[in-house]
C-alpha cells in the first residue's frame, strides 16, 4: 500500500502540470474503425519496415479499418502516454516494455487487464509459457499481450583478445582480470565498455552482485532493498569493487551510456560488452565474424558454477487502454493479425526480433541474435533480472546510484548504502 500511495504522488506531481498542454498530445480519432497505435518504432529501422508492411496488410484485409501511428522516442513514450491518459486522450493500443513506471499502469487504470481477452480470443497457445508469468502481476492480472523478449549474453571480440595474448574467452573472474591487464598493456582504455551512467550499467552491477547472492535473496533485495545489511550482497559488491579497481571496466565508465558502449564494440574499440540481443542485431558483419557469446565470468566460491547471462520476455507487450476497450472488436482484429505465426515470423527473420510467441526462432540475417537465443544452458547460468522486482519509482534513483558505483573510490559499503537510499528516495 505504501508503494502504491508513493507512486500515485509521483505520477500526479510529474504529470498533472502537463494537462494544460495535453491537447497537442491528442492522438486524434474517435472513429470506431480507426485504431491509434502508440509505439517507438523508428522509421528506417528493420522493425519499422516490417511493421509498416504488416500494417498495410492489415488495412487491406480489413476494408474501412485504419491504423493511425503515434510515435514517441523510447524513454518519452511512457510519459507521453501517461499524460494523454490523464486527459482521456490516450492511444488505443500501446507497444512498450514492462519495466519501471509501466509496472503500475494496471493499478491506476491506465491500461486494462487482458487475460480475459487472451482466453476469449484463443491466443494463449500462441504465447511461450515462460512469458505469461512475467506479464502477470501480483494480483494475478495479465497486464499486456506479451510480444517481444530478449537474450542478454556477454559478447567477446576474439580478435582483440587474441591480439592481447588472451587464449580463449574469460570464464572466471581471475581470467577476466588477467585479460584486462593484457589489453591495457596494449594501450586500451579497459577491457569492458559499459554504460555506467544508465540502465545497462545498472543491470551489470546487479548481475555481478549476484555472484554471491542466491536467486531468492536477490529477488527479495530487488523488491525491498536492505543491501547494506545483507552479508552476501556486500560480498557480491566487494567482488564488483575488486573488478572495477583492477581496471576491468573502461576508464570513466561512470559517464558512459549504452549508446557509447555499443559504439565502442561496433567499432572494435572494446573487447568485451554485456549486450542485449536488440543491440547484437546491429553489430557490423566484420565484427560479428569474430564475436563469441558467453556469460559474465564468475568468481571462485560463488553461487553460480557457470558464467551468467540474463534473459526475459518483457521487452515489449501490447497494452490495451480504456479508449482501446471502447473499440475492442477492432483491437481484437489488430492483435490477432500481429499474433499470426506468419506475421510474427517476419519480425524474427527480417528484423532479428526475439518474440515471446511460439514458432521458429531462426534469424539467418542476424547470426548473433540467433546465437544469443540458442545459448545452451550448459554454457551459462541465468541470473535474476531486476526489472520485475524493483519498484517503479525506484528505477531512476537506482541508475544514479549505479553511476556512483562505477566511480573509483566507492567501497562496497558505500555502494550498498547508495542503493538503499535509492529505495528511500
Amino acid at each position: 500500500m505504501r508503494r502504491r500511495v508513493m507512486l500515485a504522488g509521483t505520477i500526479s506531481a510529474i504529470l498533472a502540470p502537463a494537462l494544460s498542454g495535453c491537447g497537442a498530445l491528442d492522438p486524434g480519432d474517435d472513429d470506431p474503425e480507426t485504431l491509434v497505435f502508440h509505439h517507438s518504432l523508428t522509421a528506417g529501422s528493420a522493425s519499422f519496415a516490417v511493421y509498416d508492411a504488416v500494417r498495410a496488410e492489415f488495412e487491406r484485409e480489413n476494408p474501412g479499418a485504419r491504423v493511425k501511428d503515434l510515435v514517441s522516442g523510447g524513454t518519452d513514450l511512457i510519459n507521453v502516454y501517461e499524460t494523454a491518459r490523464l486527459a482521456g486522450k490516450e492511444a488505443d493500443v500501446v507497444l512498450v516494455n514492462l519495466a519501471e513506471k509501466s509496472l503500475s499502469w494496471t493499478d491506476y487504470d491506465a491500461t486494462v487487464p487482458v487475460g480475459g481477452y487472451l482466453e476469449r480470443w484463443g491466443l494463449r497457445d500462441r504465447v511461450l509459457p515462460q512469458a505469461l508469468p512475467e506479464w502477470t502481476d501480483a494480483e494475478g492480472r495479465l497486464v499486456g499481450f506479451p510480444w517481444s523478449g530478449f537474450s542478454w549474453p556477454v559478447a567477446f571480440n576474439t580478435r582483440l583478445l587474441e591480439a592481447a595474448g588472451v587464449s580463449g574467452v574469460p570464464r572466471t573472474a581471475a581470467q577476466l582480470v588477467d585479460a584486462a591487464d593484457r589489453v591495457r598493456a596494449r594501450g586500451a582504455r579497459g577491457l569492458v565498455s559499459i554504460g555506467g551512467n544508465d540502465w545497462s550499467g545498472q543491470k551489470l552491477l546487479m548481475q555481478i552482485m549476484q555472484a554471491h547472492l542466491p536467486p531468492e535473496r536477490a529477488r527479495r533485495l530487488f523488491a525491498e532493498a536492505g543491501f547494506a545489511s545483507d552479508a552476501q550482497a556486500l560480498r557480491g559488491l566487494e567482488h564488483f569493487v575488486e573488478l572495477r579497481d583492477a581496471g576491468v571496466f573502461f576508464d570513466g565508465a561512470q559517464g558512459i551510456n549504452a549508446d557509447s558502449m555499443n559504439s565502442d564494440f561496433y567499432t572494435g574499440q572494446a573487447a568485451v560488452v554485456s549486450m542485449i540481443s536488440g543491440s547484437l542485431a546491429s553489430v557490423p558483419p566484420e565484427v560479428a565474424d569474430v564475436v563469441e557469446l558467453g556469460g559474465w565470468p564468475v568468481p571462485a566460491g560463488g553461487v553460480y558454477d557457470k558464467p551468467t547471462a540474463l534473459r526475459g520476455y518483457t521487452s515489449a507487450g501490447l497494452w490495451i487502454s480504456p479508449n482501446g476497450e471502447e473499440k475492442i472488436d477492432l483491437v481484437e482484429r489488430f492483435i490477432r493479425h500481429l499474433y499470426r505465426e506468419a506475421t510474427a515470423q517476419r519480425f524474427v527473420r527480417e528484423a532479428g526480433e526475439v518474440l515471446a510467441l511460439r514458432g521458429p526462432a531462426e534469424s539467418p540475417d542476424f547470426p548473433l541474435v540467433a546465437a544469443a537465443v540458442n545459448l545452451p544452458e550448459s554454457a551459462v547460468s541465468y541470473a535474476v533480472l531486476p526489472d520485475l522486482h524493483v519498484p517503479p519509482a525506484v528505477s531512476q534513483p537506482l541508475i544514479r546510484a549505479t553511476s556512483l558505483a562505477f566511480t573509483p573510490g566507492r567501497d562496497a559499503q558505500s555502494i550498498a548504502a547508495d542503493l538503499d537510499t535509492a529505495y528511500r528516495s
